[in-house]
């Protein structure tokens, strides 16, 4: 175990600069060289720093209510409101329309999708392990009625 640094005349730990056989003058100036070539740390590193403000802003006083006009008050809702309430309505009913047009022409053409497979399964040459034509027809079927249950 090593001993616990000690300290010298100005108040520095002298632990890994040792200066034996030298004159204390020669001394100092190497202690004042070394002191001067090491770096600075950086700022992340420094708990408070001059640049960074270290408090918060203080909040100002709020002014006295007497010095402007009041405040509106909140009026019940108007002819005007209703107008945006009924836009509002046609505008989701319309959505509405246009998901239903966009669903059923993705159906149709599922549909048509299906028909040109089960037209081309006949010329398909047969693969190990493919299932029949039959067992194909059967699995088309099922996604067939599970569209139409999507209606």
């Amino acid at each position: 175990m090593s001993a616990p640094p000690e300290r010298n005349r100005d108040g520095s730990i002298d632990v890994l600069t040792v200066f034996s056989g030298s004159s204390p003058e020669d001394v100092s100036h190497a202690r004042q060289l070394w002191r001067s070539l090491c770096m600075p740390t950086p700022l992340e590193s420094r708990l408070v720093s001059a640049d960074i403000p270290q408090r918060l802003p203080v909040s100002r006083p709020e002014r006295s209510v007497h010095s402007g006009p009041p405040p509106p008050r909140a009026q019940p809702p108007t002819l005007n409101a209703a107008q945006q309430r009924e836009d509002e309505r046609q505008r989701y009913l319309s959505m509405a329309a246009q998901r239903k047009e966009t669903l059923a022409l993705l159906r149709r053409q599922r549909e048509q999708r299906i028909q040109k497979e089960l037209l081309s399964a006949a010329f398909k040459p047969k693969a190990p392990g493919d299932k029949t034509p039959r067992e194909n027809t059967t699995d088309l079927n099922m996604e067939e009625e599970m569209v139409r249950q999507l209606d």
